[in-house]
Parts: structure tokens; sequence; C-alpha cells
């Protein structure tokens, strides 16, 4: 191949490389989860309960949910930015920092105010913990809520 020749696929290539790249910087921010992630992440995990575990949930879910709990993995994100919810924006995600490769429940667990326990992995405990006290046939408002 000349040297020309040389030239011209290289050119060509530094200009794909400019069209991609800039392309990429004109997509929207990627979100890590959608509505569809969430409800298809929720019926996953439903259908790998155990039957006992499957019962609970089911007896746990508002009427609404006709048994379904994807019907309901939508919330946390529609609630979290009304006021009074605001407070759980943190329990959505675990924020680990950019060069860790692990995750560490006592470095990565907290809000933007370092409160510890607030993520989604101290969300799961708390819910878990105020789950396995529950009686059954307790009407607790707070079991509803877990």
């Amino acid at each position: 191949m000349s040297r020309s020749g040389s030239l011209v696929n290289f050119s060509l290539w530094v200009d794909a490389f400019l069209v991609c790249f800039v392309l990429i910087l004109a997509l929207p921010k990627a979100e890590a989860w959608s509505k569809e992630g969430h409800v298809m992440t929720c019926r996953i995990a439903q259908a790998l309960l155990e039957p006992h575990a499957a019962e609970v949930v089911r007896n746990l879910l508002p009427d609404y949910a006709n048994g379904d709990l994807s019907a309901l993995c939508t919330w946390p994100d529609q609630i979290r930015h009304w006021y009074r919810y605001q407070w759980s924006g943190s329990l959505h995600f675990i924020d680990t920092p950019d060069k860790a490769c692990t995750y560490d429940y006592s470095r990565d667990c907290h809000d933007s105010h370092g409160l510890k326990g607030m993520c989604v992995a101290g969300a799961i405990h708390n819910y878990t913990t105020q789950l396995s006290h529950y009686k059954h046939g307790s009407s607790d408002r707070r079991r509803k809520e877990a």
C-alpha cells in the first residue's frame, strides 16, 4: 500500500473515531435501571422464593397487587422524589468509591451526610429484621411497609 493510501486509511479511522466520540458525548446520561428493569427483577425474585416465603410475600402485598410483587417495584423510584420521602433516596443504591473494586458495608453504606446504614443493603437489613419479628396475623403498619 502506498504512503498516500495509508494516510487516507488512517484519516478514515480518525474521522470514524471522532464521529463515534461525539455521538457518545451527545447521548443522554445513562440510567442504571428503567421501570422495566425493576419490574423484571421483582418478577425473577418472586419466582425464586421458596413456597412458604412466596405465600408470606403474597399476604403482605396490598389487594390491588393481585399477589404480584412486580406491581409495586417502581414505588421506591416514585416516592423518593416526594418531599416526605426524600430521606429514602440513599436507600436505593450503594455508592462505592470509584477506585474500589469491593463493597465494604462500613465504608460504603451511608447517606450524603454520613449516616451509616443508609443504602440499599442497610434498607434490606432493616426491613428483613422487621419482617423476622412479625407475628402471623399482626396488623402492624410497619410490617406492611417493610
